[in-house]
């Protein structure tokens, strides 16, 4: 009984995997190579909130807050789609953590062009 009451206590919570993971893929990836304009600068996990948080840099011609602004619809469907057919997310979708999306300028980083949120709610 005991053995397996200190099994549990060393495990760790959904979240606290969450945390970790984020920290991991950013020491260990990002900033991400450039892909169709864009790349990944940094992850993190908001345990209050229970949300990915995704850092994120438009670089070359999609670096334009009036095409980003035209196109918002178009890439705010594209990142739910993205969540929905992840599978990698499946753990987290399933505990109901929400997703964002922090995207900025690379011209200029103070600006950010996108910043979308994404729940249980959106991706169901």
């Amino acid at each position: 009984m005991m053995a397996a009451a200190t099994l549990t206590a060393c495990q760790k919570s959904l979240e606290e995997r969450a945390e970790q993971e984020a920290r991991e893929y950013t020491r260990k990836y990002c900033p991400t190579p450039i892909d169709n304009f864009s790349r990944t600068d940094s992850m993190v996990f908001d345990k209050a909130n229970r949300t990915y948080i995704y850092y994120c840099t438009l670089t070359d011609q999609m670096d334009n807050k009036e095409i980003i602004d035209s196109k918002k619809d178009v890439l705010s469907n594209g990142l739910l789609e993205s969540i929905k057919g992840s599978t990698y997310l499946k753990a987290y979708k399933d505990a109901g953590f929400g997703f964002r999306y922090i995207i900025r300028s690379e011209k200029n980083p103070n600006q950010v062009l996108f910043d979308g949120t994404y729940t249980k709610r959106d991706y169901q």
